[in-house]
C-alpha cells in the first residue's frame, strides 16, 4: 500500500521540460553506470504529462536496474500495439524509460470516464521484479490518469496578422491543453487564408473556421455558443458590443445577424464553421470579432430553422477573437470610401440607432 501511495502521488508530478532529449539507439547506448546508484526496495518514482493527446510516462532506468526491477518487463495494460512500448531516452544525461500513450480509449488498454464535468483517461503501469533464485522485491503497479475538464476560461486578445489566433488552454488538475485556432478564409474550399494584406470589401463573402485540431473526435464536439463584434480596439468587456449570434446555440441573431451569417457546421465535431458577409461599423476603422467556444461530449448540434426552448449557456468557455484594419477602397460600392473585414453597409444605420 505504501509503494502504491508513493507512485499515486508521484505521478500527479509535472514533468520538466528537458534541454537535451536523445533516443538510445540501439540501447546499448543508454548502459548504466550503477555505481552511481543506491538499491531501494522500492521503484523509482514516475512522471507523468498530458499534453497534446498524449499521456507521456518516464521512468529512471538506471535506478529500476540498480533496485532490482526488469527494465524490459514495464508494460501497460495492452503493449501489442508497437504504439505503446517502452522505448529508452538519454534526458540531460539521465537514461529514462518512456511511454507515450496516446489519449484515446481504443489504445494501450486506456479507459475512459466521463461525468459532467470532466473526461479521465486512466491505464496501470506494472512493474516487475527481476526473477532470482531469491526475490526481494515485490511487483508494483502506478495508476496512470490524465483529466481533461469538459469547459476552459481562457481569452485570446491579439490583433490579428495574419488573421489566426491561437492559444495554449492550461486544464486543472494533471497537466492537460488542447489548442484552439480561428482562422478567415475567402473560399468555400476553406484554403485561401485571410491575412494582413488581403483587400475585402463590403457584402464580399468570408469563411470563419475554428477549430481544437486535438480534440478526440469520436468522443468530443466543438460548439461555438456565441459570435460578436466591437468597433474599433474596443475591449469586448467595456465598449459597444453588437452580437451576430443570440441565445447559446451560435443562430444568428434576428437584429443584426439575419442574412449576414450562416452555420455550415457546429456542435458535431472537431471544428465549427460559419460563412459571413463582409460589414463594417461606421466611423471606425477597425473591428474585433469574437467567439465564445465551449465542448461537449455528445453530439450538441442545433437546428437554426427549428424553435426550440431555451438553452443553457455553459459556466466557463474560451473566447477568441480577431482584428482587421480597413483599407480605402472608393470603387467597393460602399457609400463611405473605405473597405475592410466586417464591413455591410446596410448595418451602418442599425448600429447607430443602437446606440442613439
Amino acid at each position: 500500500m505504501k509503494i502504491l501511495l508513493g507512485l499515486l502521488l508521484a505521478l500527479c508530478a509535472f514533468l520538466s521540460v528537458h534541454a537535451v532529449t536523445e533516443s538510445c539507439d540501439p540501447p546499448a547506448n543508454c548502459t548504466c553506470d550503477l555505481s552511481n546508484y543506491n538499491s531501494s526496495v522500492t521503484p523509482p518514482t514516475p512522471t507523468i504529462n498530458c499534453s497534446n493527446g498524449v499521456m507521456t510516462i518516464y521512468i529512471s532506468k538506471c535506478q529500476l536496474e540498480a533496485s532490482l526491477f526488469n527494465i524490459s518487463n514495464l508494460a501497460l495494460l495492452n503493449n501489442t500495439d508497437p504504439d505503446c512500448a517502452s522505448k529508452e531516452y538519454s534526458v540531460d544525461g539521465e537514461f529514462q524509460v518512456a511511454f507515450h500513450n496516446p489519449m484515446s480509449s481504443a489504445k494501450c488498454g486506456n479507459s475512459l470516464t466521463v461525468n459532467a464535468t470532466h473526461a479521465i483517461y486512466s491505464n496501470i503501469l506494472h512493474i516487475y521484479a527481476e526473477q532470482h533464485t531469491i526475490i526481494t522485491r515485490n511487483n508494483a503497479t502506478a495508476n496512470l490518469t490524465c483529466i481533461y475538464p469538459l469547459t476552459y476560461p481562457v481569452s485570446l486578445n491579439i490583433t490579428l496578422k495574419p488573421v489566426s489566433g491561437s492559444t495554449d488552454i492550461a486544464v486543472p488538475g494533471v497537466t492537460g491543453t488542447l489548442n484552439v485556432i480561428m482562422t478567415v478564409y475567402t473560399d468555400d474550399a476553406f484554403t485561401q487564408q485571410v491575412t494582413a494584406d488581403t483587400s475585402l470589401t463590403v457584402e464580399q463573402t468570408v469563411y470563419i473556421r475554428i477549430v481544437m485540431p486535438e480534440l478526440d473526435g469520436n468522443l468530443f464536439n466543438i460548439k461555438v455558443i456565441r459570435l460578436y463584434a466591437t468597433p474599433g480596439a474596443t475591449d469586448s468587456g467595456t465598449g459597444m458590443l453588437f452580437n451576430l449570434t443570440s441565445g447559446s446555440d451560435g443562430c444568428p441573431d434576428p437584429q443584426y445577424g439575419v442574412g449576414l451569417i450562416s452555420v455550415l457546421n457546429n456542435g458535431n465535431g472537431t471544428e465549427a464553421r460559419f460563412s459571413m458577409k463582409v460589414f463594417k461599423i461606421t466611423n471606425n476603422d477597425y473591428v474585433q470579432l469574437y467567439a465564445d467556444v465551449t465542448i461537449c461530449n455528445s453530439t450538441c448540434i442545433v437546428n437554426c430553422n427549428q424553435k426550440s426552448g431555451k438553452s443553457s449557456t455553459p459556466d466557463n468557455v474560451a473566447t477568441l477573437n480577431v482584428e482587421l484594419i480597413a483599407d480605402s477602397n472608393p470603387l467597393s460600392g460602399a457609400t463611405s470610401c473605405s473597405s475592410m473585414s466586417w464591413t455591410l453597409v446596410s448595418l451602418i444605420s442599425l448600429l447607430i440607432a443602437k446606440f442613439m
